[in-house]
């Protein structure tokens, strides 16, 4: 089962105490931690208003969301996250998953302000991540937005528990096939009915040129800039079929010799 945590709700709301603690535990020397301390005390804004900037103003909830240093202190509140999933794995409070046998257990994963949790349907699990959560939510300041959070389940859990874990975490569940950074967050048997969506995109680009106003150096620039970066992105992280590849290959050969609906010409190569 997975459990995807978002925080962004809290991403500025770091508390500074909390941060000079983990910035002495880290190893930070004393001027680092005084010239972080300054950024974030000192900081002022100004708001444009028809054009001209208004009276500076102190924030009173710490950095900007789009403030440099904020996706630092981020990154170093996420450490203290990670080390207290890590640590009820060990404590075997928490369970996460084997990609195979002999493999180290995952519990967890991060990709910016998103939290990828691993783990079984239990109750036991279910409060250690709410006791975790609790303890990173007092202690840093940020706070995780339920609203955006999801819980997906394997294929092997009844309907039943996942009806009652849902009832535990208070968070709303999606189904298996469901995307996550425009690629598919579970991929089953049919890798072909899962990635037609890759088809699609590619189709619906090469069916809004029209080829014939187009010359070879801008239908190449197309083919490789945008039809093959859809290709890339979706090839970065899985292995597509190959009749699904060969099918695409044929729709870009079809618009790099001109070939229309009902005429077809002749592809002098590959």
């Amino acid at each position: 089962m997975a459990l995807k945590l978002d925080m962004s709700k809290g991403y500025d709301h770091i508390k500074w105490n909390f941060l000079i603690e983990l910035l002495q535990s880290m190893g930070f020397s004393q001027k680092w931690q005084n010239l972080i301390f300054n950024c974030i005390s000192t900081v002022s804004f100004s708001v444009l208003l028809n054009g001209s900037p208004c009276q500076k103003f102190h924030p009173q909830r710490g950095l900007h969301q789009g403030d440099p240093l904020s996706p630092y202190l981020f990154i170093l509140c996420a450490e203290v996250f990670s080390g207290l999933l890590n640590k009820a794995q060990a404590e075997k409070g928490l369970h996460g998953i084997q990609i195979a046998r002999g493999a180290p257990k995952i519990n967890h994963l991060f990709f910016v302000d998103d939290s990828l949790i691993f783990c079984r349907d239990s109750f036991q699990d279910s409060q250690t991540i709410q006791e975790i959560l609790n303890t990173s939510q007092s202690a840093s300041g940020q706070l995780f937005n339920l609203d955006k959070s999801e819980i997906s389940f394997s294929r092997n859990v009844l309907d039943d528990r996942k009806i009652l874990f849902q009832g535990w975490m208070q968070i709303k569940a999606v189904e298996c096939r469901s995307k996550y950074l425009g690629l598919p967050a579970f991929v089953g048997r049919s890798k072909k009915q899962v990635f037609n969506f890759v088809q699609d995109r590619v189709w619906k680009k090469l069916k809004g040129w029209k080829e014939k106003f187009l010359s070879t150096t801008r239908r190449e620039v197309l083919i490789k800039s945008v039809v093959q970066a859809i290709l890339t992105y979706v090839m970065s992280s899985f292995l597509l079929p190959m009749g699904l590849c060969e099918h695409i290959e044929s729709m870009i050969g079809e618009f790099w010799w001109g070939s229309k609906q009902g005429e077809r010409k002749i592809h002098l190569i590959k």
